[in-house]
């Protein structure tokens, strides 16, 4: 028997049914903290299986510094940083001739298109020299922020012995960074009107951030800038900065991400390029908690060794190679 008001009751019931459904999908498929709109691409290794050509994204363990190696598609190839010791250590240790070459022409690679220093202090550049003269590099990246060591003029000094084309990198550039095959890459930091002055450490704030995106999958270097650095890109650039691996910035340390940052960025990967027992402390427990609440998971490079990321542009994930001899 027909009653008027049971087909309002039902459509009621099952838009109430329907509502709960998108609710619950909504739960199950959200990370905590993880903005519904992202979507996730991170695979276990045993279950990656790439649909198409892959692009590798190595970040080397050389102790307490920063390098990182990407290889994409078209095979063309960028170094950014390649570890070293801190301006004012005095150390014969030169991790680019002893762990960044060596991983590099293990991979079978003789051509660096692009070589990119986030900023000139020591931990990020003192192995850079030894890349410079172990392969052909087409081209040398630098924030150009005024540094006076003698570790950079040095570098500076063989870029030009070598013939390598030097330019300066910031926001704002142009098209200075081509990888081919779909693979872009953005400068988002230093300013390109002024550099930053007078923020605790300036050559750490006038790091070069590059966001590197292929298909889907997008990773967000940051070399050592801080909270000032940070809020600047944050106003400027806001959900540009969504990316799915981060290199946590300064190394882990709790003068870097910041709420406000990670909160942009949103990683399901964060990447801490740390030394073993190293003496400067980080990673700091701030820093850690922030990117614990955002759900990202963490590596480092003084417990996982290297870490490769390799991703078919669709989905991604991560490959650890600790060193001989590491427990």
């Amino acid at each position: 028997m027909y009653v008027p008001g049971g087909i309002v009751k039902a459509g009621f019931s099952l838009r109430l049914i329907f509502l709960f459904v998108f609710i619950l999908q909504g739960c199950v498929s959200s990370r905590p903290g993880k903005l519904p709109q992202t979507a996730e691409r991170f695979v276990p290794y045993e279950k990656y299986s790439p649909r198409g050509k892959e692009m590798a994204v190595s970040f080397i363990d050389v102790g307490q510094g920063n390098s990182i190696f990407v290889e994409s598609p078209s095979g063309r190839t960028l170094i950014y940083d390649a570890g070293g010791m801190p301006d004012w250590m005095e150390t014969y240790r030169d991790p680019g001739r002893e762990t960044v070459v060596p991983f590099i022409k293990k991979r079978g690679v003789e051509y660096i298109d692009y070589a990119v220093i986030s900023h000139a202090h020591g931990d990020h550049i003192g192995g850079m020299k030894a890349v410079l003269e172990s392969f052909e590099v087409e081209y040398f990246l630098d924030p150009g922020y005024p540094h006076t060591t003698h570790l950079y003029m040095d570098l500076l000094k063989t870029v030009r012995e070598k013939e390598i084309r030097y330019k300066k990198i910031r926001s704002g550039g142009g098209d200075v960074i081509e990888l081919g095959f779909g693979v872009s890459c953005e400068v988002f930091n230093p300013p390109s009107e002024y550099y930053f002055h007078g923020e605790g450490s300036d050559v750490n704030n006038n790091s070069v951030l590059l966001k590197i995106t292929y298909g889907d999958v997008s990773f967000l270097f940051p070399g050592d800038m801080e909270r000032a650095s940070e809020m600047h890109v944050v106003g400027k650039y806001r959900g540009e900065l969504s990316s799915n691996i981060l290199q946590a910035s300064h190394h882990g340390s709790n003068t870097s991400s910041t709420k406000i940052f990670l909160k942009r960025v949103m990683p399901e990967v964060a990447v801490i390029p740390v030394g073993e027992r190293n003496q400067f402390n980080p990673p700091g427990q701030k820093a850690l908690n922030n990117l614990r609440r955002i759900g990202a998971e963490i590596y480092r490079t003084d417990r996982h060794g290297h870490i490769i990321i390799l991703t078919d542009g669709k989905t991604f994930t991560v490959k650890t190679q600790k060193k001989r001899g590491r427990r």
